[in-house]
């Protein structure tokens, strides 16, 4: 009894503490980091079509499979820029980048859901439901890395429809907010409500915070990418589409995302609380939901030898 009464009471000091701080009671798991050696089972959403940094990243992600273990990708939708087709275009984009790297049909590619229109109503796909099986699968007990490349629209909805994905998913979610102060960026504002949800979650999250600095100047993509097989052509001539990709300041990054799980020693994190984010895109810190790990620095030469590697192996083959 007395042993008891002593645990009560260690647990409501705790509280107190917690209320203190201002932090909330959350039995959110934080993501082991360094990830463990050995293969990540992998599914990748993306909002491929939207930009030209979606597409390196997949690419690096095939190019691995000695470390990712991919179970699929997931379409995802790019508000206002993509509009109502924008999953579709996705999701063919996608398969684009499959058919270059010459693994047409390999994986399977399901299409996302659109944007929330309500904070507690999941947006239903076969894309949410693709990752709520795969993350439920009784014969695999390793976790499911959900790797969100775009709005978080897809994970936010997987949670909200199946709770029980905390204990079998890690959310890997490409943020490159302002921080401390604001969760902005374009992954973001695009589904708000699905960010706000994401941080309120109890899934172990890792927040990809950087990558500003992933830029390749069309000189060294053409030396170090293009000679590398239809893959390595297609990631240098998607950037001829417009001037801005061309630029020397045009940054590629998602590419980190993936680099930070094939090579976890090119990155710096550090695990702090979970915030909440207001509806002015403000981090509410007095409002926190357990704690996150938080990347907020790559190595951008390493990322390229790394990328540059993968495809010169890829055509010596």
């Amino acid at each position: 009894m007395k042993r008891l009464l002593a645990r009560i009471g260690i647990c409501i000091f705790l509280a107190t503490v917690c209320a203190v701080r201002g932090e909330t009671a959350h039995r959110r798991a934080v993501p082991l980091w360094p990830p463990p050696e050995g293969k990540l089972r992998v599914i990748i959403d993306s909002d491929a079509a939207c930009e030209v940094d979606d597409q390196h990243a997949i690419a690096l992600a095939l190019l691995s499979p000695e470390r990712l273990a991919i179970e699929g990708f997931v379409g995802a939708h790019f508000g206002d820029s993509g509009g109502p087709d924008g999953i579709e275009k996705s999701v063919a984009e996608i398969h684009t980048v499959l058919a270059k790297a010459g693994m047409a049909g390999k994986y399977p590619v399901k299409r996302g859901s659109h944007p929330f229109r309500y904070s507690a109503v999941p947006e239903p796909s076969e894309g949410v439901d693709f990752i709520i099986e795969h993350a439920m699968d009784p014969t695999r007990q390793e976790p499911l890395w959900v790797v969100s490349l775009g709005a978080c629209t897809d994970l936010a909805a997987a949670w909200l429809k199946e709770p029980r994905i905390k204990d079998r998913v890690i959310a890997f979610w490409h943020g490159r907010t302002q921080w401390p102060t604001k969760c902005w960026n374009f992954n973001a504002y695009n589904d708000l409500k699905a960010v706000r949800i994401l941080f309120q979650s109890e899934l172990p999250l890792v927040l990809f915070d950087t990558g500003t600095d992933l830029t390749c100047p069309m000189e060294e993509a053409k030396a170090r990418i293009m000679p590398y097989g239809d893959l390595g052509r297609y990631l240098h001539d998607i950037r001829l589409r417009s001037a801005g990709y061309q630029s020397p300041k045009k940054g590629l990054y998602d590419l980190g995302d993936v680099a930070a799980l094939v090579d976890p020693s090119l990155i710096k994190y550090e695990t702090v609380s979970a915030p909440s984010v207001n509806w002015d895109m403000l981090y509410d810190h007095k409002k926190t939901h357990g704690q996150m790990i938080r990347i907020f620095s790559i190595d951008r030469d390493r990322t390229f030898d790394l990328l540059h590697r993968k495809l010169k192996a890829a055509v010596e083959k």
